[in-house]
């Protein structure tokens, strides 16, 4: 199988990568947090539709992925794609069903045949791709008539405390906020998605606005997950490599301070869409 592979990079040149180490933070102590609440939705709505080939994109370390296996009988069949395959890697140590197949994929160019999927799944991965129009015009394609595609991308940055002042503290060392990058986590917006969807031929095109709550167990933990578990982590190297501790410590005062500790919960806010091919 042949397959691209770009590694994504924001307008200010910062690379929004999952690789190395952040891809097992990311997993420990944000996966519970920030996407197992949204995951459990997602899957819900997947089992709505019945699929036999369901194809995930950016399925990171399996949140997604291990609850659509849940939800799907035997006899359906899962391919779960991530452009890292240190994500994968650590996917697969926990995920073991015989329905499921993995692969390294970007999904501005997916390396599947036209109409081949009855559902292609998405969660918080199109607003870390530069060219999203590109990526969805490949969904609309690998997709079979009729087909269904769901996705979700975080909402506002005012809706998500967590993010937010995540990226104000990041901001006060480094003198950039990549939480406000594009790509990024939100540089996507309700309307324009919409028009993308149609644009590309998309049928029925609708959006929720999905709120939830993190809880962890402490702000030190959702700091050093933040930190050390998200593409962040790298700029920072990239910039001096001593200043983690000063940015870890700084967040960790600012959540107890907005947040609370003992646990931590911060409202969460996501945009669904779902469209028809």
């Amino acid at each position: 199988m042949q397959n691209k592979t770009t590694n994504p990079t924001s307008s200010s040149g910062l690379s929004v990568r999952f690789s190395g180490s952040i891809a097992e933070v990311y997993e420990e102590v944000l996966g519970a947090f920030l996407f197992e609440p949204y995951a459990a939705d997602l899957a819900q709505r997947i089992g709505q539709h019945h699929p036999a080939a369901v194809l995930e994109l950016a399925c990171g370390t399996g949140r997604l992925t291990q609850k659509i296996l849940q939800q799907l009988p035997p006899s359906a069949k899962l391919t779960a794609t991530d452009l890292e395959a240190d994500m994968l890697k650590v996917a697969k140590e926990h995920i073991h069903y015989p329905n499921v197949d993995w692969a390294t994929a970007d999904m501005t160019n997916i390396p599947y045949n036209d109409n081949q999927f009855d559902l292609v799944v998405c969660q918080f991965g199109l607003m870390l791709v530069p060219d999203k129009l590109k990526a969805l015009s490949e969904m609309y394609r690998v997709l079979k008539p009729g087909g269904q595609l769901l996705f979700s991308v975080w909402g506002l940055l005012k809706d998500n405390p967590i993010w937010r002042m995540g990226g104000e503290v990041v901001n006060r060392f480094l003198g950039i906020n990549p939480i406000a990058q594009d790509p990024g986590p939100f540089s996507m917006k309700q309307e324009e998605t919409l028009v993308w969807l149609k644009g590309t031929g998309f049928a029925h095109a609708s959006v929720d606005t999905v709120k939830q709550t993190g809880t962890i167990a402490t702000a030190a933990m959702a700091a050093s997950g933040f930190i050390n578990g998200l593409p962040v982590h790298l700029a920072i190297r990239k910039k001096d490599p001593a200043l983690l501790p000063a940015i870890e410590q700084a967040l960790e005062t600012e959540l107890i301070s907005q947040l609370g500790n003992h646990p931590l919960q911060s409202p969460l806010s996501a945009w669904v869409f779902e469209a028809v091919k």
